[in-house]
């Protein structure tokens, strides 16, 4: 069965950027029927013009309720049925209503709030991963600046909001009178920060695991890694490669599985500086994957999967490849796209 066959419809946000943007345009290629919805808080944002789909706009997601409020009405007005967030802040704010939706029909595929926290808050994350023993880097979350003088992990090292999103917040104190220097303007612009070991390599030395599971089970896992950031020192992916590697997979599977259960996507971001050391855990985003395109360019499309399963297991028999990895070596790499946009007054978004 086509996917318009097997829902109403679906609503993608966080259009803006490249997980929402690749998962409408995964669903545009594996369906062109189906009835999709953008949205996004920017009015320039880039999938709100994309062909083919409607386009309306969020408020924040910090405003939880009226957030919920506007999907609501959107999924009303559109007459859809399977919200896919494309941020962690939508995600927070939608998990605990996901449950309750679901009796009236309209299904997000999050995981409960005590899950989803993992992928928010790398202080938390840090924690349960380390207790469970798995390897991350050393770490020290100081709540004051005199905690500070308890790192001894070498310099330079990493100072990091616990929740942010790419690499807003981030900074690299080459000695401690810098790190002194820089931590409480990080806390002041981000909140709560920690200060961790840097791990040697560049960006293809990062790894990310992604991953869709259904009520704790799993769907299937994805490897890629990057080949290139935005800035260069990390961040946003603009270039990457599938890759095979079964310890790697199973390495991010075993960070999941000691936070979960977990429910629709999930992806986890490992770092193994050389092909003999461990890697080190840098965090879960608990959305679909910036590069998430790159499977459906390798034959694994990752959002046209989420949608069959939400429409019950059976759907999904004969759409994951049999072989492993379920996907195929490629490629990507991110660029400008120049794109003609209405007048004020011209369209509805």
């Amino acid at each position: 069965m086509k996917l318009h066959e097997l829902c109403r419809g679906v609503l993608v946000t966080g259009v803006g950027a490249p997980p929402g943007l690749g998962t409408v345009r995964s669903l545009k290629g594996a369906d062109g029927a189906l009835n999709i919805v953008a949205a996004d808080l920017n009015p320039l944002a880039a999938g709100l013009f994309e062909p083919g789909v409607a386009a309306r706009l969020l408020p924040a997601a910090s405003d939880s309720e009226a957030y919920r409020a506007a999907v609501r009405e959107i999924c009303a007005t559109h007459g859809l049925d399977i919200v896919i967030p494309g941020s962690e802040a939508e995600a927070a704010a939608l998990a605990p209503v996901a449950r309750e939706w679901a009796k009236d029909g309209l299904r997000v595929p999050v995981p409960d709030p005590d899950v989803l926290r993992f992928g928010i808050d790398k202080g938390l994350l840090l924690t349960r991963i380390a207790e469970a023993g798995l390897p991350v880097p050393q770490t020290l979350q100081p709540d004051s600046a005199a905690d500070l003088e308890r790192w001894d992990g070498g310099f330079p090292c990493v100072l990091k909001p616990r929740c942010s999103r790419g690499a807003r917040g981030v900074s690299y104190p080459a000695d401690m009178s810098t790190l002194k220097r820089d931590w409480p303007e990080t806390v002041a612009a981000h909140g709560p920060s920690l200060v961790q070991q840097l791990i040697p390599g560049g960006p293809e030395t990062i790894y990310t695991i992604g991953t869709l599971w259904n009520c704790g089970e799993l769907i299937v896992s994805t490897l890629h890694r990057k080949l290139q950031t935005n800035p260069p020192s990390g961040g946003a992916a603009i270039a990457g490669e599938t890759v095979v590697d079964p310890g790697l997979t199973e390495a991010g599977l075993a960070i999941l599985r000691a936070t979960g259960p977990w429910h629709g996507l999930a992806a986890v971001e490992l770092k193994r500086p050389s092909p003999d050391a461990p890697a080190y855990l840098l965090e879960i985003n608990p959305r679909m994957w910036g590069f998430g395109y790159l499977m459906t360019l390798a034959g694994l499309n990752v959002p046209a999967l989420l949608v069959r399963m939400l429409a019950g297991p059976e759907h999904l028999a004969g759409h994951i490849p049999s072989t492993f990895p379920p996907y195929s070596p490629k490629r990507m790499l991110r660029s400008w796209q120049d794109i003609e946009i209405p007048l004020d007054g011209e369209g509805d978004t």
